[in-house]
Parts: C-alpha cells; structure tokens; sequence
C-alpha cells in the first residue's frame, strides 16, 4: 500500500519494471492491479482529485536487495553516507560524543544537531560530495561568511565621505547592515554546526583508517583484482588482521564484501573469517570501549560473534547460488580513476595543498588518510539497472525485466516495444524490497539530471550496521 500511495499522490500511472520472479514480481503484480482497478487513477486524477496533465509516465523499478548484497555493507566516501555510517543518525537528528573541558577537567558532552537539507543551503549543495570535498567546501564558506561579516561591521562603523552627507551615508550602511547581518550570521550559525560534524566524522574515519576499507572494497567490488584471487586474500588478510586499523564491524563487513564479490573457494573464506577472529580476540581492535588496549568489550565480542554468524549465513546462501554472482557490483563511472582505487596524484595533491589553508583546521591530523577518498565515483548496481532501462540499452535489463502497464491488460511484450520508439523517461522512482541505504540514494543521484528526475525508495533505511546485525539473525 505505501506504494500505491505514492503513485496516487503523483496522479500518474507509471510503467512498471521489475526482475521476473522473487519478491519483485510478487509486488509489482499486486500494485499493477490496484492500480488498474482504481478507476479515478486511471482516469489521470490524483489523490486530491485534480487532474494531472503529463505527456511522460513515470517509470517505477521495483529490485530486490538479495541482488546486490554490496551496496548495504561497504564503507562510502560520501558526506552523508558517512554520517549515517560512523555516527548516530536517526530521522535526521545526529548525535555524537565530544570532549570538553570545563575547570581543568576532560568530560564528554553528548551534541545533538537536525539536519533539514531544505533548510541548509551547505547540507543540501555537499551531501552528494566525497568528505575531503565537503571539508575544504565548509572551511572557505565559513572564511567568507566571516569576512563578509567583519565588512558589514566595519560599514556600520564608518562615516560617510567623498562630499556626501555623512548622516545619510551612515543611515543607508545601517540599514544594509540590518538587513544582510541576520541572514549572516544564521548563515555562520549552520555553517559552525557542520565544521562540528565533519570533526566528529574525521575523528571516527582517522582512528578506524576507513579509507583504507573503503579502498580495498571498491577494488574489490569493481573487479580490479581479476582472477588474482590469492592477491584479493593477501589484502584482505592484512587489513583484517591488523589491531591497528579499524573497529570489529569494520573488518566482518570487509570479509562479507571479500565472500561476496569474489569467487574465492569457501576455504580461502574460512581462513580469512577465522584469521580476522583470531586476531581480534587475541589482540584486540584499535577502536574499542570499555576495554583495555588489546582485548575486545564485552560489546565488541557480541559484534564479532553477530558478524561470524553473518559471514556463515552468506556462505551457505552464496554454497546453495541462492545470490547472485555479485564480482561486478559496481562499474568505474566514465572519467573516475580505476586500478585498485587510487586517485589521482595530481588531483590528491592540489587538494591536500588547498586543505592545508582552510580556517577550520579539520585536516591537519589525517587529510593524507583520507584524501585518497576524493574523485572515487562508482556506479553501483542499482544505478546501472536504472541507467538501463531509462535508456532502453539492448542486451540489458530492458530486455530481461518484466514490462507491467496498468493501462494495458496482461503483460507487454518488450520484444516488440524495442521495435517501436518510445517517449523519454523524465521521472523514475526506484524502490528496494528490503533495506535501502544513503549510498544507493546517493549513487543514483550520478545519473539525476535537469532531464531525469529520481526518487528512491525502499522497505526500510538503514545504516551498514543494523544491516548486518539483520544478517546475523538470518544465519
């Protein structure tokens, strides 16, 4: 029913395309039927009875999440993926932990701040952006609010000159002043808030060297490793293994990326899950509470525990071909570097030099461990399928997914469509059966433009964690 709902709020009756079989079909048969059998839907009205004039129908996909197991579970590289990955992020409201200290004494202070993106012009214009992107863009926006404020108080100040009447002058800059400050300082007010952000999430990124994961991940879900599976092992053993480089959660959602976009034999995943275990429990993880340095929480062994469960789970489904083969999850966007991740030197050093003089600070302790973040764009499954069908590719998921017309009894022949010329896709909503994520949402934005609008959708949103804790359960 939710959506139905969607669709009767548009007022337009859409196409609808899904993968034949599965939970897809099911869904996309049940909605092409409601949708048909409402008459005042078809009639092109929408929820509130007007009349909804549009010369292209919306295109709706409808995917299934066991398709692209990846996506949920890998670490990203965007700003708003990030928050939701490495900090407390619920309905929009965040929440993280800093140290303050008050009277000569360290304490901890837990902050809270909303993010509203049609509220906040920086929020809205760098949620899309790869992190580095999002810091270097706060610190030179916070430089010229700043500077811009100094201005406007220096003109209030200042008395009138070159022969005008001085009175005057000083009433018209007073009044300039009184109009642009507030908006000013609202403005440096917002942008304060996310110079507080992006510190919590460098400090999260810094100690668990989530570059490094996410570097490793993307080679190793875009294929760069080939058939070199025992290089693919070599890497991953090393990181999973180290105590020094990230959190629990951190290394179980390597291995899963590891088992599910390689074709490595059971025994290599064994080896590398029961390695990882070994070490974590032998000498700790470099990201730990409530524990000392070299052994594991209580928490953090619950995580270890949940996450073997998960990798056992993948295993059998991944044994029983109940998953697709997922070695190509993702595909280097046309212009992005490739070849196990690395960016781009000369991109990479022109940031770091810029980042350097930014007023915030934010980069001085790890700009090098996350500057190999920038200019690392991928096109994730879902984006492909969307991709594909918005521009009828032949030998592509239009040829193979269902063609659902609730205007048209019965099911379309795509065969027979291909022959014919059909009207451009303006609008798309693409909807996940299962768990969404801000990383599918923002990938697919790649693909968004002033001729193509997406929306996206799915059973529920969650972060890389919860997703795997769902995992767990399943085993």
């Amino acid at each position: 029913y939710g959506l139905f709902s969607v669709v009767a709020t548009m007022g337009c009756v859409p196409v609808i395309r899904c993968p034949k079989g599965g939970a897809p079909e099911m869904v996309a048969r049940k909605l092409n039927k409601m949708i048909s059998d409402h008459p005042t839907l078809l009639r092109g009205r929408g929820a509130s009875g007007s009349a909804m004039q549009s010369h292209h129908r919306p295109l709706l996909v409808i995917m299934d999440r066991n398709s692209d197991l990846i996506t949920p579970i890998q670490h990203t590289s965007t700003y708003q993926a990030l928050i939701d990955d490495v900090l407390n992020h619920n309905a929009n409201r965040i929440e993280f932990v800093v140290e303050v200290e008050e009277n000569g004494r360290k304490k901890n202070v837990t902050k809270r701040f909303d993010l509203e993106a049609d509220d906040d012009p920086f929020y809205s214009s760098h949620k899309f952006n790869p992190f580095p992107e999002a810091i270097e863009s706060n610190g030179a926006e916070l430089t010229e609010v700043t500077n811009r404020q100094s201005e406007i108080q220096a003109k209030t100040g200042a008395s009138g000159n070159d022969g005008a009447d001085p009175m005057e002058s000083a009433a018209n800059e007073l009044a300039t002043a009184v109009d642009s400050l507030p908006a000013l300082l609202d403005r440096k007010k917002k942008l304060e808030v996310h110079t507080s952000i992006l510190q919590a999430v460098m400090n999260e990124v810094a100690a668990r060297d989530v570059p490094q994961f996410y570097e490793l991940e993307s080679s190793l879900a875009t294929g760069n490793y080939g058939k070199d599976l025992t290089k693919a092992k070599r890497d991953v053993l090393e990181l999973v293994t180290d105590p020094a480089k990230g959190n629990v959660q951190d290394k179980v959602r390597l291995v899963i990326v590891y088992c599910l976009a390689t074709t490595a034999p059971t025994a290599d995943i064994d080896e590398v899950a029961g390695s990882m275990k070994n070490a974590l429990e032998t000498k700790g993880s470099a990201v730990t509470t409530g524990a000392q340095h070299g052994t594991l929480s209580i928490d953090d062994k619950k995580k270890l525990e949940h996450g073997m469960r998960a990798i056992d789970y993948l295993k059998k489904l991944r044994s029983m071909q109940m998953i697709p083969n997922m070695s190509d999850a993702m595909q280097d966007a046309s212009g992005m570097t490739s070849g196990g991740g690395a960016g781009d030197p000369d991109m990479l050093s022109a940031f770091m030099a810029r980042a350097t003089n930014q007023a915030t600070g934010l980069l001085a302790k790890a700009t090098e461990r996350v500057g190999t973040m920038l200019g690392k764009v991928h096109k994730h499954r879902a984006t492909r399928v969307v991709e594909n069908l918005c521009e009828m590719k032949p030998n592509s998921e239009d040829e193979e997914y269902l063609y659902l017309d609730p205007k048209v009894k019965g099911d379309v022949d795509v065969s027979v469509l291909r022959n014919m010329t059909r009207a451009p896709v303006r609008d798309v909503i693409a909807f996940m059966i299962g768990g969404g994520c801000y990383a599918e949402y923002q990938n697919l934005q790649m693909i968004s433009d002033e001729r193509r609008v997406i929306s996206y959708g799915s059973t529920e949103l969650i972060d890389p964690c919860v997703f795997l804790n769902q995992l767990g359960k399943l085993a």
